[in-house]
């Protein structure tokens, strides 16, 4: 517990400066989108191909590997099922409703979630696991999600599979192959490549806290579908998820405890930033896209170090 809540109020720490440097004019709003670039294009693929190249598989059973993308894709589908209920409740219209939807679904596993298992689980095996899991929860994003965004039932989800291929997953290919046949990297070559990763800690923090200066923060206290979208992402959600892993554990199916706690703190992440871009993208509420974004990274830094304590007790 008090292991996760430094990390996030380190985490904390580093957002609020991303806020400072735009209110103080060091940086500007349209920067963003040039270090979202950094980070997707160099820093997090870096991290990724570093860690699965220098990791000792052995360590580490297959079955567990797929056990986290399937409960990947699992815990996406539970989220989908739950923001149904906030449809109804709210009686949103086909601009908000598909933006309810994915919000509640996909969560911010790369930005926050990445830098945040790297530090709880030090070794490499935390992150082995959270890049699995982004593996599935991609692939539902870049399918099922842009259907459900574009709000056309008859839409080619194929056509979208295209973005499964980005540098984080190359990376991510290229470092499992180097990982499984033991390929041997220069410590000239490995060490800049490895502390250039380890700055996304930073950068990716620092980029929240930009995105965060666009969210309105007096229509916040009057916004109720956040609120509602908070409570089944960052806690209904995952303990479902953790139920279903408590139970599998119960009848004798032993999953990983590391693997375990990494799959119940990724499907409670806050919501995903890029879902912001391609609100815009689409047509959708930047601004609640935005709002949803700020009320559940906020509320995250209660929920976290709940879930991970329950997960830590249960599992």
């Amino acid at each position: 517990m008090i292991i996760i809540i430094e990390q996030i109020v380190k985490l904390s720490i580093l957002a609020i400066l991303g806020i400072l440097a735009v209110k103080l004019k060091f940086l500007k709003l349209d920067y963003s989108e040039g270090i979202s670039k950094l980070l997707i294009k160099i820093t997090i693929p870096l991290l990724v191909f570093t860690t699965f190249s220098k990791f000792d598989i052995s360590s580490v059973s297959i079955i567990n590997f797929f056990i986290v993308i399937v409960f990947s894709i699992i815990s996406t589908l539970i989220l989908y099922i739950l923001s149904l209920s906030g449809v109804k409740i709210f009686k949103l219209d086909d601009l908000n409703a598909p933006l309810h939807k994915v919000q509640t679904m996909f969560g911010n596993v790369v930005f926050l979630g990445f830098p945040l298992i790297n530090s709880l689980f030090p070794g490499g095996e935390g992150l082995i696991y959270a890049a699995l899991f982004q593996l599935g929860h991609d692939a539902v994003l870049w399918t099922l999600g842009i259907v459900i965004i574009k709000n056309q039932k008859d839409n080619n989800i194929f056509k979208e599979i295209k973005h499964l291929l980005n540098p984080v997953t190359i990376s991510f290919i290229l470092g499992v192959i180097f990982m499984l046949l033991k390929i041997p990297i220069p410590d000239l070559i490995f060490n800049p490549l490895f502390n250039l990763g380890h700055t996304t800690i930073y950068i990716s923090m620092i980029y929240v806290g930009i995105i965060l200066t666009k969210a309105d923060y007096v229509s916040l206290l009057k916004n109720k579908k956040s609120y509602f979208l908070s409570l089944n992402k960052l806690l209904i959600g995952p303990l479902i998820v953790l139920g279903i892993l408590f139970m599998l554990r119960q009848i004798g199916i032993s999953i990983n405890k590391t693997a375990a706690l990494v799959i119940v703190l990724q499907t409670a992440m806050p919501c995903m930033i890029i879902i912001s871009v391609l609100a815009q993208e689409f047509g959708l509420s930047v601004k609640q896209s935005v709002e949803n974004i700020f009320v559940t990274s906020v509320l995250s830094i209660i929920t976290l170090p709940l879930l991970f304590y329950l997960s830590f007790i249960l599992l």
